[in-house]
This record gives C-alpha cells, structure tokens and sequence, in this order.
C-alpha cells in the first residue's frame, strides 16, 4: 500500500518563511473501545507538540510521501517530504528540505489522488478579490522551484474560469474535495462557496473531463435555503452507503433551527447529497446537538473505521461540548445512508485558557498510519497549538456455539447420579464453543473468559431449575485460549434438573446463556494498542430446554379454563359486620393447566377476611392477599398442574365497607390464570353486589320520679320561691335517641313539646336541660326566667329519680285509691299550654345515642289549690324526631322518624306504705341458717379441719416427731 502524509495548513501565520530544518511535530496514540455503544470504535488520544502561535492544525491533506502547507496572508506553500514514520508509539520527524510554491494566498488545498495534482483556491488576488480554482501537478511544481523567483508559471495548469463581478466576495474555494461525481473515472473537484447567492451559499461542483484541457468546467450546483448560514464552509466526498457513487457532505455551521421553544437556535447543519446511478443526488439533513457549536465546522472521511463495509465519516463540533472545548461525532455507513445516530464522541482535554482550543476545526482520516490494517484519524486544535491523532483498534472477529441435548428434559427419566450421594437426577448435556480470527497485528493465541449460566431468565433470588453436576451451581466459569483463526475449540458440562417439589414453573424453558470476554492486556500490541471485539457479532448466546409434559405428542398443554361465582347476599347494608361469602366454582375442561391461580380483583371497598373452611363440600384453598401497581387482589392456589377435569368449589369471605359517599355498590373481577402459553387465562367473571343503607334508629323516654303524691309534707307556700324547695319536688324527663344501625346517619332533628302551663297556672317549671352526645337544643322560651338557685347535689346528678319527697309515713286507704282511679286529667299539649325544645342531633354512629335531660319542678301551688285537690293528674311531654341526612349520597334511602311519650303522674292520697314481712317467714329463715351453719360445721370437722399440730414441749415428744435416718419413722406422728 503506498504511503501518504499529512498536511497541516497555517491560514494566520504572521512570521517569516520557515526555516529548512525544523520540528514539526511528536506524537502518541492509541484507540479504546466504547463500551456504552456496542459495534462502536472509540479512541485514546495523546498530544502533538507543534508549533506555538501558529495556527497549527487549521487544514490538514497528504498524498503519496510529501507534505503540503500554505499560509493565509503568505503568498507561498511549504511542500515537506519527512522521513518514514517509526513503529513505535513516540517518533520526531523532520524536514532537511523545503521547496516553496506560489499558492496566492490559498485558503483551501488539497491533494488530487489519481493525478498527484495540488489543488489551489486563489481566492485573495492583490488587486481586487476574485475567487479561482487552479490545479498543478506537484512534479512540476517541485521541479521549477526557484525561491528567488515570486511567481512561477507551469503549462500543465487546470483552473476555472475568473469569476465575474457579480461574484465577488462569494469566497469560491473556502473549501475543496475531490470525487467522481459524473462517472467518467475521473476525479472531479467540488467547492464550498459560502458567500454565494446573498450568502445563501452554493458548493460548486467542478468537473475533469480527464482530457487534462487547460480550463475545468463547472458542473452540478448544491443550494441552500437559509441565508447566513455559512453553506459550504466545509465539503467532503466518500462512498457512505457502498453503491460505488461518492456521496456529498456539504456543511453549515452557522444553521439555525427552531428549538423546543419555538425560538430559534444556531445549531448548525450537515447536508448529506447521496449519488445516484443517474448521477442525481438525494439530500438528507443532520442538524447539530449544541447551540453555538459549529456543527459541521469541519467533515473528514475516515475509511471503513468498523470493517462493516461501509465507509464512515467525522462531524466536527470545535465550540461544543464541555466549556466549549471542542467535539467530534464518528458517524457510520449503512446501505441506506448515514446513520442519524453517532457511534462516539470524541472530546478535547484542555486546562480552561481565554481562547478556545478549536478543537476539530480542521481533521484528517482515511489513512492508517501505524501500518495495523485500519485507518486512522487526525484531529487538529488550533487554539492550543496541537493536533490529536487516534489511532483505530484492530477488530476481532468471534464465533461462539453453545449446544443443548436433549431439548426435552424428562423428569422421569434419571440416568445420572449426583457426586457423592446415590440420588438420582435427570441430566442434560451443555457444550459451548468458541473461534476467533481477526485482521492486523494480533497475537496467535487469543485469551478468553467464558461464562455459562443456567436458567438465565429466573430472577436474582427465585429457584434456577437447574444446576450443574460437577459444582451443583447454575454458574460455571472458564478460561479459554483460542488460536487465531484456527479451528472451533469446545468442551463439554453435565447439568441435571431439580426434584420437581424444589420448584414450580414448569412451563417456562430453561434458557442456558453463555457469556465471553477476551483479555485485551494479553491481546495488546508492543504500543500497547488494544483490539476490540466485533461489536456487531453478539458477545452472548443463548439456547432452551424445554421439560418434558403430560399434554399429548406437541408437548403443549392448552386447557380450557372456567369460573363462575354467586353469593346468598344479593344487598350489603352499609356498616353491617356480617362477612361477603362468595361461592367460587373453578374448573379445567382441557389440558393440564400449570402454575394455576384464582385471581380475584378486589374493590377498596373491600377486605380479604379468608377462605371458608368449615364446610366440607367446600375446598380449602391457600389464598394471600397481594398488591401489584395500585391493584388489591387475592390469589389462590388451583395446582401445578390443574389437571384435567379438575372442579373445585370453595367460599372466600369479605368486609365491605364504603369507601366514599358517591359508590353505590362493590364489583369483584374474578379469573385463572396459568403459565400455559395457549389459552392461559380464563375469561373474566364479574360479581356486582348492591350497597344499601339501614338504619333502625329509635327514641325512648322515662320520667322520674313517674308518681309524686300529694299533699307533700312540711310544704309551705311561699309568694316569691327562691329555691326548688320552694316551689315543689323535682321531676327529670329523659329522652334518649339511639341508632341501632347497622348503617350511620349524619343528621336528624328532634323536637320535644312539654307541658309548661293549664290555666295561667304553671304545671312543671323547667330548671334547665341538659344534652350528652352530638346534639344542640334550643326552645322557643326563656328557661328559669325565675333564676331559681338549682340545688348543688342535685345539678350534678342527671339521673336523679328521687324527686325530693320527704318522707311518707301515712298509709293510702282501699277506700282513697278506690275514689281517685276514675278522676284522673290528662294534661298534654292538646290541653296544656307547651313550652317547645328543637334538638339538631348530628352523626350517630352504629351503637351510638344522643340524650336529652329536662330537668323541672313540680309547681306544688297549682295543684294545692282548692279546686285541684283530691284529683289526680297525668302530666305528658312528647318527643319525636326523623333522620333528614345520611353520609350516603348515592344510595337510596326511607325516612326514618317516630315519636314518644313520657308521662309523670300527680296523685292525691297517701303513698302506699310498704307491706310487713310476716312473723313466721322471719322464724323459718332463722332456722333453715342455723341448719345450713351445722351442716357446714360437721363437714368441716369430718376433714380435720379443727385438728391442731401444736409444737414439742418435751425432747421426748420432739424425737416422736422426727423420723429416724433409715426411714423407719412412725407414721402416726
């Protein structure tokens, strides 16, 4: 393979020519693998020192064995020819000779490759600025140099036309690339012209008829749509896709595109022009990745940097990145085109400095320059003074096999022994294989290490179904040294299943994975260059054994799987404690069913409680309650496997609660699943059941005391009664409003009417009223507005039921009662006149009552008036209430209200004295305790219970008491 060098150009150099024998440059490198992007080269990069202040890595081209650099504001070119370059990884090299050429100033050069021409832009003529491209051969150029003559001229010279006018300041030539673009097989030069067309720019595309005529012709024009946007700053030719047509890369680094805001942002633009066979090109767009990062300041091609046979191509980005320090995107061919998505990115280290380093504004590939086989690629830094070369890593090419036999593992079938023990397995063989081959400088023998897993797709924790003989481990570990392309190399393992109880899944195939890697230290060159692995050949492989079923000759279980469910409870009452009892019926109409399961989808609204387990018509199944992504469900165990013809009955108990005012009832999903891969699951089955409220809410009221008799003893009428003991005995009415439940209601409102005056006169003058529970009362008259003292024992006891009478120590007479029972009043609110109380009783809950204590006197003067005495009177106060507010908005709802009535009866006579207890009953009960008392005594006497162990009052009786040493005691004692 011919050699080829670099050219470096320096467009800013400001200082004197040259001198003839100088240090261009000292250099390292190497290349690393990426390992975020598989089937991606990356590189290690070490530094060039070069020049300082120069400019140095600005343009970069080389042909055949000489170099070529020119200068912006210098009207000549340095040709360099340096001596070949050492192997190994530090080399110098210098210049002993320079010969000058005019270039005019060239901004672009390049080398032409089939006619070993210099391709030169004039672009910055002294007298006016007008654009030209010229092209000389470098053998006459070499030949007539003269460095005592400024401007030489050479017959063999191509160039275009002068530009007119018109196109000054359009800047043809800023950059140059050389490709067949008409088929003729004849090299063609395409420019960048970024300032044409009212900047909108245009890349020329000058074709060589290959009849070397002293003027080249223009061809095909590539435009751009957005002005500013530099189009054309940089050009590139290669064949991206591999049709044998060189492809166009046309760059815009000052593109602008919209962002995500809408605004826009200078991203920059590649334009790639794919060839066609009719010599058309298809245009495709690659914007940039940063804003203000000069996306496309430079295009290198590289080669075929992955040996995939297609070439690539570098995108440089020289203010992206960190700190703006500079990228580079590698970007890879494919039959379609380039690929959107770069392979690598290579970054510039660089200490922060006020310049920035460029790095990438100016790149080189396509040439392997430490001889390996693979090209390799320069990356120019301006403002650090250095360029970067990365060197590509040799590729390695690996074939792994991995084998499985049997396929189908039969459990029945023990053939092998486990080492150590006589329990017999079920055994498999495994045996994996590995080749390998690869192009460059590589060593003969290639070290791997190989790792095979059983079981792969079983999670960390779970049971791996099965293990290897000889370690009893799913894992086995190897080191394999592998001839470079020799023959497959293989060896072989012994792997057995588990005891089918050790595991469940019997559906699943047992995947048997294997894993390489090879030792790139031991594969690295004398450079210490390491190569790496074909990333687009899997460094995996995976093979299946499937165990061996009861589902016919396929080895493929489909069952027909069913469930169907009922209750004997059609309504739930809102807080009622009596459990949901759902009657499952599972059944299996086909094949055997593994891993089967009933999965029931329970609501928030209920709890799992358990399965029915009294009832034998009933199966006991093993249910757990589970939660997978926010779904409450119950699963219960069918078997492994849920044969065929399999029906099971079982009842699975549930609270149901509400779990928001707006559900009006509770659903149940219930379905098989099993691990099958036919017919898996059974169709879903719904249980809908009604939610409903009832509440059995009831009053109840008591008077005490419930008789007062009158007169009342050592009672004095008094004109301004200041205590209760002024006015009359006290009389407590007592409401109490209780909810049964089951379910709760949250308000009600109960209105209580007493009987507050007959005849202007007073009948039971209220004290006070009292509540207990979530209630609030109000009535429609002052209560007390005689501001009575309420008597301190008394205020604190709600339940009194002494009603403060004295003592009573007449006797009613047969005759009295008889005269009264017929003259009784009843005063009530349709008679008496009514003081009303309204109670607004809040949220009852099950269980829960709310009371109401009326607290009043009995007005003793009214009823000791001449025409009320000696009759008798039944004071009543009446209560009643309804439910107007239930927590359940959604849920149909009757009304609930009833009353009562608490009555307190006045009567005149004497209270009946309590009856005596006759003589002969006091005599007999005298007796029958002094019976009881002897009997108790004798039983108590017949066991000892009266015998006494009084302590020794002699030595003599002492030693009776203790037993001798050989046990010879007496009992007796």
């Amino acid at each position: 393979m011919p050699s080829s060098h670099l050219i470096i150009c320096h467009p800013l150099l400001l200082l004197p020519p040259i001198p003839p024998s100088i240090r261009y440059w000292s250099f390292s490198f190497s290349i690393s693998p990426s390992n975020e992007h598989p089937g991606l080269i990356s590189f290690r990069m070490d530094w060039l020192d070069l020049l300082a202040h120069q400019f140095f890595g600005a343009q970069l081209s080389s042909q055949s064995k000489r170099l070529l650099i020119s200068w912006l504001q210098s009207p000549s070119a340095v040709i360099l020819e340096p001596p070949k370059i050492k192997s190994d990884a530090v080399s110098t090299v210098s210049a002993s000779t320079c010969h000058e050429c005019s270039c005019a100033g060239s901004l672009s050069i390049l080398w032409d490759c089939l006619s070993l021409e210099l391709l030169k832009i004039s672009m910055f003529h002294w007298e006016y600025i007008r654009c030209q491209l010229i092209s000389d051969q470098v053998a006459e150029i070499v030949s007539k140099y003269d460095p005592k003559v400024y401007s030489i001229k050479y017959n063999n010279q191509l160039a275009t036309r002068t530009a007119q006018a018109i196109f000054d300041d359009s800047y043809l030539g800023y950059s140059v690339a050389v490709g067949d673009f008409n088929g003729d097989g004849v090299d063609d030069f395409v420019s960048g012209v970024p300032r044409a067309a009212r900047t909108l720019g245009m890349p020329d595309c000058s074709v060589c008829d290959g009849q070397q005529s002293p003027v080249v012709r223009r061809g095909h024009s590539f435009s751009a749509k957005q002005m500013a946007a530099y189009f054309g700053f940089s050009v590139a030719a290669t064949d991206i896709n591999g049709d044998d047509y060189a492809d166009v890369f046309i760059g815009a680094p000052l593109f602008m595109d919209r962002g995500s805001d809408g605004k826009l942002q200078e991203v920059g633009q590649v334009s790639v022009s794919l060839q066609k066979a009719s010599g058309d090109f298809q245009t495709i767009k690659l914007n940039g990745f940063e804003v203000f990062a000069r996306f496309g300041s430079a295009i290198a091609p590289l080669g075929d940097l992955d040996q995939d046979g297609f070439n690539d191509i570098a995108i440089a980005a020289p203010y992206g990145g960190e700190d703006k320090k500079g990228i580079v995107y590698i970007f890879n061919g494919r039959p379609t085109g380039l690929n959107a998505v770069p392979s690598q990115i290579l970054e510039g280290k660089w200490a922060a400095r006020s310049m920035p380093p460029s790095f990438g504004y100016s790149m080189k590939g396509a040439t392997d320059i430490d001889k390996n086989g693979y090209p390799d690629l320069i990356v120019g830094a301006f403002g650090v003074d250095r360029a970067v070369l990365y060197r590509a890593r040799p590729v390695i090419t690996v074939n792994a096999g991995l084998e499985v036999y049997p396929s189908i593992l039969n459990q029945e079938n023990k053939t092998c022994s486990l080492p150590g023990t006589d329990l017999k397995v079920s055994c498999f063989n495994v045996r994996f294989c590995l080749k390998a081959d690869g192009k460059g400088a590589l060593p003969r023998k290639l070290d791997f290490q190989v790792e095979l897993l059983l079981d792969k797709l079983k999670q960390k924790g779970a049971i791996r179904r099965a293990l290897f003989l000889h370690n009893r481990s799913p894992g086995h570990s190897k080191n394999m040294t592998i001839s470079r392309g020799g023959q497959m190399q293989c060896e072989e393992l012994i792997a057995y299943l588990r005891d089918e109880s050790e595991f469940r899944d019997k559906l699943t195939p047992i995947t048997i994975f294997m894993e390489y890697w090879l030792d790139y230290r031991t594969a690295a060159d004398a450079t210490g260059l390491q190569p790496i692995l074909n990333q687009f050949t899997p460094a995996n492989v995976s093979r299946q054994a499937h165990i061996l079923l009861d589902c016919g000759d396929d080895n493929v279980c489909k069952p027909k799987l069913e469930v169907s469910v009922d209750s004997d409870q059609k309504k739930i009452y809102v807080g009622d404690d009596n459990p949901l009892t759902l009657i499952v019926k599972a059944q299996n109409q086909g094949e055997g069913a593994y891993e089967a399961e009933l999965i029931v989808s329970i609501p928030l609204q209920a709890d799992f409680i358990g399965v029915v387990r009294n009832s034998e018509a009933l199966a006991r199944l093993s249910c757990a309650f589970k939660t997978e992504n926010q779904t409450r469900q119950v699963v219960c165990d069918l078997g492994n496997p849920m044969k065929a013809g399999t029906q099971l009955l079982a009842g699975l108990r549930f609270s149901v609660h509400q779990q928001s005012e707006m559900d009006t009832s509770v659903k149940f999903d219930l379905q098989i699943q099993s691990s099958n891969l036919f017919d898996k699951v059974s169709p879903v089955v719904s249980y809908k059941v009604d939610l409903a409220v009832l509440a059995a809410v009831e009053i109840r009221g008591v008077s005490s005391p419930d008789h007062i008799f009158l007169p009342i003893p050592n009672w004095k009428y008094k004109e301004n009664p200041e205590t209760e003991e002024d006015v009359g005995p006290v009389v407590q009415h007592i409401y109490e409003l209780r909810n049964n439940g089951p379910s709760s209601f949250s308000k009600a409102m109960l209105h209580l009417q007493w009987p507050y005056k007959y005849n202007n006169n007073t009948l039971l003058y209220i004290l006070q009223y009292d509540i207990d529970g979530p209630m609030n009362c109000t009535s429609d008259m002052e209560i007390n507005p005689l501001r009575i003292k309420i008597s301190n024992s008394q205020a604190t006891e709600k339940n009194d039921t002494s009603g403060g009478q004295g003592d009573r120590n007449h006797l009613i007479t047969k005759r009295d009662l008889t005269l009264n029972e017929g003259d009784v009043h009843t005063l009530g609110c349709g008679i008496a006149e009514c003081l009303k109380i309204v109670c607004q009783v809040g949220r009852l809950d099950r269980g829960k009552s709310a009371i109401l204590y009326v607290r009043s006197l009995l007005w003793t003067e009214t009823f000791m008036n001449k025409e009320n005495q000696n009759h008798s009177y039944s004071l009543k106060s009446s209560a009643s209430f309804n439910v107007i507010e239930f927590p359940y908005k959604n849920l149909p709802i009757e009304d609930i209200f009833n009353s009562t009535l608490v009555t307190t009866n006045v009567t005149w006579g004497i209270q009946p004295a309590p009856m005596p207890v006759p003589v002969w009953v006091i005599i007999l009960a005298v007796l029958a305790g002094l019976l009881l008392l002897a009997v108790l005594v004798f039983v108590m006497y017949r066991m000892g219970f009266f015998k006494r162990v009084r302590p020794p009052q002699e030595e003599q009786e002492r030693e009776q008491l203790q037993p001798h040493e050989n046990g010879e005691g007496n009992s007796e004692t």
